[in-house]
């Protein structure tokens, strides 16, 4: 009977040792080590997180700036030559079905915006949120680029949660170069994770 406690507890550990091998042999494939627990099993992998994005290139812009602005091939900016000192687009902010077992509910809780603001120029990013079926936009968060001091600027809503269900969300930028006519200020960027 010892002997057969003895046998099963060597295959057991032969066992073992054969998957920690074979899990090691498909991380060096794949180029990165598995995570493990203390336990020495596999840990679960979360799911990379999806967040929304959107270059400048690809806004909505205000009729009040239309014969001002210029799309590059991602950013959003001012036309040269043009003398308006305002810039004001909009993107929508559509939902990616991910992060969370509610997929209407992602979990997202900061706004980026990638961004280069000339000395005495402003750049801002407010993320919005409205109501089904509702006119009145709540603002959630601000992010700003004030003379460069901020070329990737974040901000963070814990207070809101963003839910798909009820509401929609957009983001407005503004390029003020009010106090700099002759800037050039570009907005390149925008996330919500």
């Amino acid at each position: 009977m010892k002997h057969d406690v003895a046998q099963q507890h060597r295959n057991k550990t032969c066992l073992v040792f054969v998957a920690a091998l074979a899990v090691l042999l498909l991380a060096s494939l794949s180029g990165r080590a598995p995570a493990v627990t203390s336990a020495g099993k596999p840990a679960v992998q979360a799911a990379p997180a999806r967040p929304w994005t959107a270059v400048g290139s690809t806004g909505a812009v205000d009729e009040a700036s239309l014969n001002i602005y210029a799309f590059g091939t991602a950013d959003i900016g001012f036309k040269p030559n043009s003398t308006g000192t305002v810039v004001v687009a909009r993107y929508n902010v559509t939902n990616t079905f991910d992060n969370n077992a509610n997929p209407n509910r992602p979990g997202w809780r900061t706004l980026e915006m990638g961004s280069n603001a000339p000395i005495n120029t402003i750049i801002e990013a407010k993320l919005f949120q409205i109501t089904a079926c509702s006119v009145e936009p709540v603002l959630l968060c601000i992010t700003r680029n004030r003379s460069s001091d901020h070329p990737c600027a974040t901000c963070v809503f814990p207070n809101a949660t963003i839910d798909f269900t009820n509401n929609l969300y957009y983001v407005e930028v503004t390029l003020n170069r009010t106090g700099a006519p002759s800037a050039m200020p570009r907005m390149y960027t925008l996330r919500v994770f």
